[in-house]
C-alpha cells in the first residue's frame, strides 16, 4: 500500500471507534488501543485480545460480578504517539470517545498540554466526539478524508462538528444487565426491562450521554422502532451513510438492514464488530446503527 505523505495533519482515534481495519490502513488513521482487564491480566485491544475473546468470556460467566474491566490509554501513551507524529512534521487532530463514558479525551488533552509547554508552536487539537463507536469512527474517517483533500485543522473541525450534529445512534439487545453492571444505566431500569422481557433501545444524546431512547417487545419490533426514530430524526433526508455494529449478532444486522432499506437509501455502508471495550458494557447480542446524511460527506464539501 502506498504511504500517504502529503497531508498537513494526522488523525488519531482509538479502538472504540470501530473503524474497519482496511479503512484505517488506507486513510492512515492512527489507532490507539484500549485496555481490557480480565482475570488479573491486562490486554491491549486488537493486539492481545479480540472482541470474540470478550464475547466468549462474558457468555460463560455465571454472574456479572466478574465482568472484565476497561481502561482508556494513558497520558504517557498519547504523549509518545503525539510526539512521534509531531517530529514527522505533521499537526495532530485527535478524536475521542465521549468523555461522559471514558477518560481518553482528558488523557489526550493532558498530553497535548505537556507538549505545548515544550513547544508552543506544536499544532494539536483534541476533540471530544460526544459520540461512541462508529459515531466517533465516522468523524475520524471524515477528518482523514478532509486531510487528504487539503483542508486545515480548523476547517476540518467545523466539518466534523456538522457531522456530529447530524449523527443518529441506536443500540439494542435482549438485556440491559451489562450496561447496569458497568454503571452506565440505572439498576431500576434494568430490573424493570428484565421483568417485562423488554428489548431496550439505547442512544447517545447531543452531549454524549447514554440515554434510553425507547423499548420494544422483541428484536423486530425494536428495529422498527429504531427506524421510526430515524425517520423523525432525519426528517426529509433519505440518503444516509450508515454503520452497523454487532457483538456476536452478525445475522441480526441483515434483518435491521433489510428493514432500513424500505425507508432509506444507504449510500455508504460499513459493517464491523463492536470493539472489545464497548462489548464489555453492551454485551453479546448487541446490534447497533450509526448514521448521518450522505450529503454531509466530505466528497460533497465545496472548498
Amino acid at each position: 500500500m502506498q504511504k500517504i505523505v502529503n497531508v498537513y495533519f494526522k488523525v488519531i482515534t482509538d479502538t472504540t471507534s470501530d473503524i474497519p481495519k482496511e479503512i484505517t490502513e488506507r486513510l492512515e488513521i492512527e489507532i490507539v488501543p484500549y485496555y481490557i482487564h480480565l482475570q488479573n491480566k491486562s490486554y491491549k485491544e486488537n493486539i492481545d485480545i479480540t472482541p470474540e475473546d470478550v464475547w466468549n468470556y462474558i457468555e460463560n460467566l455465571k454472574n456479572t460480578d466478574n465482568l472484565p474491566k476497561t481502561a482508556c490509554p494513558g497520558v504517557g501513551e498519547y504523549y509518545e504517539i503525539f510526539k512521534r507524529i509531531l517530529e514527522e512534521g505533521k499537526a495532530i487532530l485527535s478524536i475521542h470517545l465521549t468523555s461522559w463514558g471514558s477518560g481518553a479525551y482528558q488523557a489526550a488533552s493532558m498530553a497535548k498540554n505537556m507538549l505545548k509547554e515544550e513547544n508552543p508552536n506544536y499544532e494539536i487539537e483534541v476533540i471530544d466526539s460526544k459520540s461512541a463507536s462508529l459515531g466517533t469512527g465516522f468523524m475520524a474517517i471524515e477528518a482523514a478524508k478532509a486531510a487528504l483533500k487539503g483542508l486545515k485543522i480548523k476547517e476540518t473541525i467545523k466539518h466534523i462538528s456538522d457531522i456530529r450534529k447530524n449523527l443518529f445512534h441506536a443500540f439494542t439487545n435482549d438485556t440491559l444487565k451489562f450496561l447496569a453492571a458497568g454503571g452506565r444505566i440505572g439498576k431500576a431500569k434494568y430490573l424493570l426491562a428484565e421483568m417485562l422481557k423488554i428489548n431496550p433501545i439505547i442512544s447517545v444524546d447531543k452531549e454524549g450521554v447514554i440515554i434510553a431512547l425507547d423499548k420494544a417487545m422483541g428484536r423486530i419490533k425494536a428495529y422498527q422502532k429504531i427506524i421510526s426514530h430515524m425517520q423523525e430524526f432525519f426528517k426529509n433526508k433519505r440518503s444516509l451513510n450508515v454503520g452497523f455494529l454487532h457483538a456476536k449478532a452478525l445475522d441480526e444486522i441483515e434483518k435491521l438492514k433489510e428493514e432500513l432499506t424500505k425507508y432509506f437509501e444507504l449510500k455508504e455502508v460499513l459493517i464491523n464488530k463492536l470493539s472489545a471495550a464497548l462489548s464489555v458494557h453492551a454485551g453479546p447480542g448487541t446490534v447497533g446503527i450509526i448514521a448521518y446524511p450522505s450529503e454531509l460527506s466530505i466528497e460533497n464539501l465545496k472548498t
